[in-house]
């Protein structure tokens, strides 16, 4: 039976996938902002885009988030495991249900989408492109109050995975996975 991973590759293989996923979500809005100003622009926010280009750019980018973090583990990879991103694969690290089956796709989405993107991740491109999105809908600026709930999230997610016997994070215990090393 697989072990729970260990912290420090577990860390390592967050760092290359936020890296990634990054990187890949970035990229629409790139093109985006690109298109909007008639010049190739490196520029990796929403500000200075219409209301309706901001809205493209940003559903583009969560849907490369959604293939990296969702589409991407829910399929087998040439070691024939699912339950894998990038950086799991390199560190040899795999997602599964706490009775040890594959995660679908369904509970992928759940665990990245809504946990992540939305209670712990402010770290993530698609996550900053959600909260410029609520800024420019609304006028209202929210980022001090994000801040907080996300630090608050991370300590309350962190606390869980160090007093827990099973070392699982918040999105572990809410979707019932567990990260475990091959």
């Amino acid at each position: 039976m697989n072990t729970n991973a260990p912290a420090l590759k577990r860390f390592l293989a967050f760092l290359i996938d936020w890296y990634l996923s990054s990187l890949f979500g970035s990229i629409p809005v790139i093109i985006v902002q690109s298109s909007a100003q008639k010049d190739l622009i490196l520029l990796n926010q929403l500000d200075g885009l219409s209301l309706p280009l901001a809205w493209t750019a940003c559903i583009a980018a969560l849907f490369c988030h959604f293939l990296y973090y969702c589409y991407l583990p829910s399929r087998p990879g040439k070691n024939g495991l699912k339950g894998q991103t990038l950086g799991m694969r390199l560190l040899h690290l795999q997602l599964l249900s706490e009775t040890g089956e594959p995660l679908s796709l369904g509970i992928l989405t759940v665990r990245h989408m809504v946990f992540v993107i939305l209670l712990q991740g402010y770290l993530t491109s698609s996550h900053l492109y959600l909260v410029s999105l609520f800024q420019m809908t609304t006028d209202a600026y929210i980022v001090p109050y994000v801040q907080t709930f996300y630090y608050i999230m991370v300590l309350l997610s962190l606390a869980l995975y160090l007093f827990s016997r099973r070392r699982q994070l918040l999105q572990d215990r809410l979707t019932r996975s567990r990260m475990t090393a091959l």
